[in-house]
């Protein structure tokens, strides 16, 4: 039975891991639409060419560390889900990534840039989803790493 259980909960880490990483491409590629379809979100920065490096390049580095982070743990969820040892580290990592997830959701709602109904709504059920996949993952590893203590296997 419990091993059962440890199969269900190993396969949930594979597959939200691989959520996880694909919600980091998503934030990247959303970004990358929002610098090209609304020029107005971005338009407070001065034309001076160094000034707007400097900006891409400050933007561009915390995408990738972003990414960076998301696929860590992505990684690691699905190594431990196909029985790899993982510590605990990036659960931790997943659970800063929970509490940021939740205060981008309620900042959502508090964003001053005019946005149609639609945009709020998406954000919102992407934001959320995100955060969804997030918990799942989070479940999935504590319980496979409380599983492999009761089955006398080392995690």
């Amino acid at each position: 039975m419990k091993e059962r259980k440890m199969r269900r909960y190993q396969n949930l880490l594979t597959v939200s891991g691989l959520g996880v990483i694909i919600f980091g491409l998503w934030s990247v590629f959303k970004t990358i639409l929002l610098l090209f379809m609304k020029e107005e979100t971005f338009g407070d920065i001065p034309d001076e060419t160094y000034i707007r490096v400097i900006f891409f390049a400050i933007l561009g580095g915390i995408l990738l560390f972003d990414v960076l982070l998301r696929l860590y743990v992505g990684l690691s969820a699905r190594a431990e889900g196909f029985g790899k040892k993982k510590g605990y580290a990036y659960v931790v990592v997943a659970v800063l990534m929970a509490f940021a997830s939740l205060a981008s959701l309620v900042l959502i709602f508090f964003d001053t840039n005019e946005q149609s109904i639609w945009e709020l709504v998406v954000s919102v059920i992407v934001e959320a989803t995100s955060l969804i996949v997030t918990i799942e993952l989070l479940v999935g590893a504590f319980t496979v790493k409380k599983l492999k203590k009761e089955l006398g296997e080392v995690s």
